[in-house]
């Protein structure tokens, strides 16, 4: 009898255990958050708090746990095709750099928050390029990222949750007939500066010559023996006869003093 009463007694203590054990894990959620997360933690589907990194014990039921990654995020604004102000139609490509600065508004307010940012990053390419014509936007491209920046990220970060960290201009696209055109102007304006390159070249080597003219007709002696070393070197590639023919006024140089 004793010992029916210890059989019972001891599977009795083992049903609870296995139930106690049950019940404790259905009751128990153990959620790990790496350091590049952030959870945000709801019960019956009402917020109740946001998680950082770590190992976090959460009793009852009805508990959920969204993880968001924190780390830089990196976006591609495809080209867009854009009006300018002189009717030019260019096609521009944008990478934005961004990250979840606050993952409950991030998860709240915005079904698709990088839709959102995405569509914030083409209005703002629009309205800069709109206000600009063709030259301007070759010429300026280097410095619509801090532009499109400072328009986008005020707004991302109050309205979607989103720190934009960095926004550059990839590639600005012309299309086939304004590209052959825009090539010819570059063609015309670099052989336009290549002539007045050699003007200013040929304008210098004649004021050297002039100069050269004055120093020598105030020193025929100078004129003589530079007329001589010229000789010299000539005759030294044709032997020992050299015939050389010298322009009249020049003659009348050297003859001053012979």
């Amino acid at each position: 009898m004793e010992t029916a009463i210890v059989i019972i007694t001891t599977a009795v203590a083992i049903i609870i255990w296995v139930l106690g054990v049950k019940l404790t894990r259905e009751m128990l959620e153990t959620v790990t958050i790496w350091d590049y997360q952030v959870g945000l933690h709801f019960k019956d589907g009402r917020f109740i708090e946001t998680l950082e990194s770590g190992k976090h014990r959460l009793w009852g039921r009805g508990h959920s746990v969204l993880l968001f990654d924190s780390r830089i995020t990196e976006m591609v604004v495809q080209g867009q095709e854009l009006i300018t102000s002189d009717t030019a139609t260019v096609k521009l490509t944008a990478v934005s750099q961004f990250k979840i600065a606050d993952a409950l508004k991030f998860h709240q307010e915005a079904e698709n928050a990088h839709g959102a940012l995405y569509t914030q990053i083409q209005l703002a390419m629009r309205e800069l390029i709109g206000g600009l014509d063709l030259d301007a936007i070759l010429e300026r491209k280097v410095d619509f990222g801090k532009t499109l920046l400072k328009g986008v990220a005020e707004t991302a970060l109050a309205e979607l949750g989103i720190e934009v960290v960095r926004i550059e201009i990839r590639d600005v696209i012309l299309g086939g007939e304004l590209k052959t055109s825009y090539a010819g102007v570059i063609t015309a304006r670099k052989e336009a500066q290549a002539k007045q390159e050699r003007a200013r070249g040929d304008a210098a080597a004649l004021r050297t010559f002039a100069n050269a003219a004055r120093v020598y007709e105030t020193n025929p002696e100078l004129f003589r023996l530079r007329y001589l070393e010229t000789l010299k070197e000539l005759g030294a590639g044709y032997g020992n006869q050299l015939i050389v023919g010298v322009p009249e006024d020049l003659m009348g140089l050297v003859k001053k003093e012979t």
